[in-house]
């Protein structure tokens, strides 16, 4: 019993503990991921990413916004041999795009805009030549601002 109970409780942990991963878009919910699903499948998911943001840690998809974004283009979903990344799923990925204004050069009165230029949604606007705003609205998470931005001002 205090087995089984000890168990439980490594296996909550562990699910918050991963929770903070960002997943592909079409990702079910996060305990899909401790099951035997990925430990097995080759990562072919991120094989099959252009864009090559799909990084398989802990034998999971995860995705890194270091070099790129998501053009949610849907080749992961057709990699994928295992009923985990399927298009009955919410199509975006599942995090929040922040602006720190504090480390964006724009804000601080330099003409700067390789946010704006490479958010594919329009998500970005500005006030004037500067002082750019995420339009939440339009904002898909695709995280292009975030691989582009010279300060490193986004984040999720």
């Amino acid at each position: 019993m205090e087995e089984s109970r000890r168990n439980f409780f490594k296996k909550m942990f562990k699910k918050d503990e991963v929770s903070k991963y960002i997943r592909p878009p079409h990702s079910p919910k996060e305990d899909m991921f401790f099951l035997e699903y990925c430990v097995d499948c080759g990562g072919d998911c991120a094989k099959s990413c252009d864009e090559n943001i799909i990084k398989i840690i802990d034998n999971t998809p995860q995705i890194s916004f270091a070099e790129s974004g998501c053009t949610y283009c849907q080749d992961c979903v057709d990699a994928c041999k295992k009923p985990v990344l399927n298009l009955e799923n919410p199509q975006y990925i599942n995090a929040k795009v922040t602006l720190n204004i504090l480390s964006c050069v724009a804000w601080q009165n330099v003409i700067c805009s390789s946010c704006k230029d490479s958010c594919l949604d329009n998500a970005i606007q500005f006030l004037g030549l500067f002082r750019p705003e995420i339009d939440y609205d339009k904002c898909t998470n695709c995280g292009f601002c975030i691989s582009t931005c010279p300060t490193q001002a986004f984040s999720i």
